[in-house]
């Protein structure tokens, strides 16, 4: 007679530190999916503990794609397209970060006057009310991966100049930081700072003079601080955690020049970028990257288009002036592991063309290719889009 067979325990009676270790090792789009198993589940993913310790394990520099977003005259929400940089993904471009999700925002926050991305960060999206006055603006912060959205506390401000979003994934907290007006005058500007901790709006530091135009609607997350370029003299970071603002050196404007002409400023692949177009030829810049210390800006890239324009020529049966006179916007710089190596390229954009060109080899790389999702979007009667209108996207782990 054979003994008694020994029972083996239940999913539900695992030990919390050996499922823990478990969980933690699971892919983002699979623990998400094990957050419906059980209650237990549920809580133990949402701990804060468990998020910090799964934001360092998964910690990433590559973007997982961006969205492109333009404004239509005619309709309430923006015109929203995500676009995937992992070479893997073959999904369509109607598809978000997660192949099953609509990226439609309309669809996701039920605003009456309309939804629009103001702002991304290590992949929160803060987004808001579109065609409305201030007094009614809603905003809200949001992640895609968990259809999750939360309305934000109203700036205590009557004019909003920019309002960014700082979430550093390996701490599991973000921060708001809005330009508001202030008292003092028409010329001064207050930052207000609102933490994931404490749910509210507070002044930081005193008000500030601006000489010039600050583009404080696009403000850049590196370093530990927020980056806002200025068209004049002027330009702006921020240190988030000691709340300190400093100005930010800039390379000099040319003399025959009254404002600064950026083409490109952002983050990618743990890099802080500049690009700056003056002039009618748009086919020669450089791409120049800010040192961690601050000492300055150095030439990272010098990009020459003048190749590129002449079999773009061909392609389109016109003449090569005419293909560089429609000028290349640079939307986005994309740092993405292929095997073993790493590329480095810009997405780039004429009327009704895509154009990968390859940073380290000065070559343009195949778009159906790398990137086959900006192939079945719709040619728009010449419209650009711009780096303005880009929004990068990271997979993140981080609950509301």
């Amino acid at each position: 007679m054979s003994g008694p067979v020994e029972s083996r325990p239940r999913i539900g009676e695992v030990e919390e530190d050996v499922l823990t270790s478990i969980l933690v090792r699971l892919p983002l789009k699979t623990l998400l999916r094990c957050k419906l198993v059980c209650r237990r589940w549920r809580h133990l993913i949402s701990d804060p503990i468990f998020v910090s310790d799964y934001s360092c394990r998964h910690a990433r520099l590559h973007s997982s794609g961006f969205y492109l977003q333009r404004f239509l005259l005619y309709q309430l929400n923006s015109s929203l397209k995500f676009v995937s940089c992992d070479p893997q993904n073959k999904a369509a471009i109607g598809s978000g970060p997660d192949s099953d999700t609509d990226p439609s925002l309309a669809n996701l926050i039920k605003d009456e006057n309309g939804v629009r991305i103001q702002h991304s960060c290590n992949g929160l999206l803060l987004s808001s009310s579109f065609r409305c006055h201030e007094e009614d603006r809603i905003y809200y912060i949001c992640t895609p991966p968990t259809r999750q959205f939360l309305p934000l506390p109203k700036p205590d401000c009557r004019n909003v100049f920019g309002i960014n979003i700082a979430f550093d994934p390996s701490k599991a907290l973000y921060r708001l930081v809005c330009i508001a007006d202030s008292e003092l005058s028409p010329w001064h500007r207050q930052i207000l700072v609102c933490s994931s901790h404490f749910g509210r709006w507070r002044k930081s530091g005193m008000p500030f003079l601006i000489s010039d135009e600050v583009l404080f609607n696009r403000g850049v997350f590196w370093n530990g601080g927020l980056h806002w370029i200025g068209r004049g003299r002027s330009s702006l970071r921020f240190c988030v955690k000691d709340e300190v603002l400093m100005e930010m050196t800039m390379p000099p404007i040319p003399k025959e020049w009254s404002e600064r002409k950026p083409g490109y400023f952002a983050e990618s692949g743990g890099h802080l970028y500049l690009v700056e177009i003056y002039g009618s030829v748009t086919t020669a810049f450089d791409v120049m990257e800010m040192a961690r210390d601050y000492s300055g800006w150095f030439v990272k890239y010098h990009v020459n288009l003048e190749a590129v324009a002449r079999d773009l020529a061909r392609s389109l049966q016109r003449n090569v002036d005419t293909v560089a006179a429609y000028g290349f916007s640079v939307l986005h710089i994309v740092h993405r592991q292929v095997r073993e190596s790493e590329e480095c390229f810009m997405v780039l954009r004429i009327p009704s063309e895509f154009v990968l060109y390859d940073l380290k080899t000065n070559t343009a790389m195949d778009v159906g290719v790398s990137m086959p999702q900006l192939k079945s979007i719709e040619r728009e009667n010449g419209l650009l889009y711009t780096w303005e209108g880009v929004y990068q996207y990271m997979d993140a782990l981080c609950y509301l």
